[in-house]
């Protein structure tokens, strides 16, 4: 969790950033997890729409397996935000965007559990933006190789429009 992303999802929220208490609430992680929960429920039926068309348009281009990890998609919004919750970063905040094809965002999973969150993968156009694991940690040595080696692969091709 960081206060950036807090922040982001207050603005998308409707927040008024201009109020004390929003912009610095006493305990940072109750708010920010109230606020998570609060832009989850925001998700709603044209978003989760708009969010399955992105994936959609991707038809796998962007799978790859390799060394006992490998790229998911995720299914819903909730996903995503669940993700963000179980890694505690603010990826949460990223459905949005998603839907409405500013990024694209990506699980990187173990091949022998694929239901437990390992790292959180951004990507716009063809690049990826970041890479985050449990409490924003960065990239392990494993992963490193493993995202150079899917670079090269997956991201040589042209995007669909939703991830540029």
């Amino acid at each position: 969790m960081e206060y950036r992303g807090y922040l982001d999802m207050c603005r998308r929220m409707g927040y008024d950033m201009k109020n004390s208490f929003v912009l610095y609430p006493k305990d940072l992680q109750k708010s920010y997890d109230k606020t998570a929960r609060r832009y989850g429920q925001k998700i709603d039926t044209l978003t989760k729409r708009d969010f399955a068309a992105v994936y959609l348009q991707l038809s796998g281009r962007l799978d790859f397996e390799k060394d006992g990890l490998k790229i998911v998609y995720p299914d819903t919004p909730d996903d995503i935000v669940a993700e963000g919750n179980a890694l505690h970063h603010c990826v949460g905040s990223y459905v949005e965007r998603v839907a409405e094809e500013e990024c694209i965002i990506l699980f990187l999973r173990r091949c022998a559990d694929e239901c437990k969150p390992f790292y959180t993968i951004e990507v716009r156009g063809q690049e990826v933006v970041q890479i985050r694991g449990a409490g924003n940690c960065g990239m392990m040595p494993e992963v490193e190789a493993f995202v150079a080696a899917w670079k090269q692969r997956a991201l040589c091709a042209p995007l669909p429009a939703a991830a540029a």
